[in-house]
């Protein structure tokens, strides 16, 4: 399972974030399991409105303030799906 899959399964559980905000900081303390280079910049390079960060990561998130992300409902809405599927 990929890192964007358990942060989804995360937030849509209500294991993390709040209404699909979530924190930099609570991400990183729930997946403690992935190398901390690959965590520590994963959300930043999630954003969809940049096109600064990598072009290889999947775009789902939107950064609200410096260090706090809203994962797009349709991210969401996607996961859930698959999951009750």
């Amino acid at each position: 399972m990929s890192l964007r899959e358990e942060l989804l399964d995360a937030v849509l559980a209500g294991i993390i974030g709040n209404n699909g905000i979530v924190t930099r900081q609570e991400f990183l303390a729930q997946f403690t399991n992935h190398p901390e280079n690959y965590t520590s910049s994963f959300l930043s390079n999630s954003e969809m409105d940049t096109g600064q960060h990598s072009p290889t990561y999947e775009k789902f998130t939107n950064r609200i303030e410096r260090g706090v992300y809203q994962i797009h409902p349709d991210a969401l809405n996607e996961r859930l799906s698959v999951v009750n599927t």
